[in-house]
């Protein structure tokens, strides 16, 4: 029997990149433009060039943009690729409990509360028919996701370090400086967390 001595074919950066998805985001799916039935893979925008997906109550809003020489690092290239900038979205509800604070005419509701994360950019191949196109785009949306999550976990280490301070102000000493007392609190939480 003869030796096998076809090359090793290198992977498809797209399918690569769909089944990280698929694991990392189960149930990730692009809403805008639609079509149903349509695979991940399937990387679709709008004549505008943007894209939308959802997964797990968060919006993902892509822009790419147009062709052009990004690669700065060699300035005699004729490449051309495209930017694509993501970034993640998250309804705040209950914004109607939120009470103010000082003198108003009248309270307005926000109609659309939209909690925005930090964006992701990513450079693509230039041809939105090659498959590196669309593995860039998917790309770019899991990092704007992995951006979303570090965020919510700053925001909410934030949220209980300012729920602290509010705490200890109402436990001051009268005639305690806010300065000092703040200092000591924070060294013995410092102190108290492992």
């Amino acid at each position: 029997m003869p030796e096998d001595t076809a090359l090793p074919v290198a992977p498809d950066p797209l399918e690569q990149t769909v089944a990280a998805l698929g694991a990392a985001h189960p149930g990730l799916r692009q809403t805008e433009p639609s079509k149903w039935g349509t695979p991940l893979a399937d990387v679709r925008l709008t004549p505008r060039g943007t894209a939308r997906f959802s997964w797990a109550g968060y919006e993902v809003h892509v822009v790419v943009g147009h062709e052009d020489h990004l690669d700065r690092d060699n300035p005699d290239s004729t490449a051309l690729y495209r930017e694509v900038r993501a970034h993640a979205t998250s309804l705040v509800s209950r914004t109607d409990q939120a009470e103010g604070i000082g003198h108003v005419e009248w309270e307005m509701t926000n109609p659309r509360a939209d909690m925005a994360f930090p964006v992701a950019f990513a450079v693509a191949v230039a041809d939105r028919a090659d498959p590196r196109f669309a593995a860039a785009v998917l790309s770019t949306v899991a990092k704007a996701l992995t951006y979303a999550r570090l965020a919510t976990e700053h925001a909410a280490a934030q949220a209980e370090r300012a729920a602290d301070e509010v705490r200890w102000e109402s436990e001051r000493p009268e005639g305690v400086s806010q300065r000092s007392w703040f200092r000591d609190k924070r060294a013995q939480r410092d102190a108290a967390t492992p």
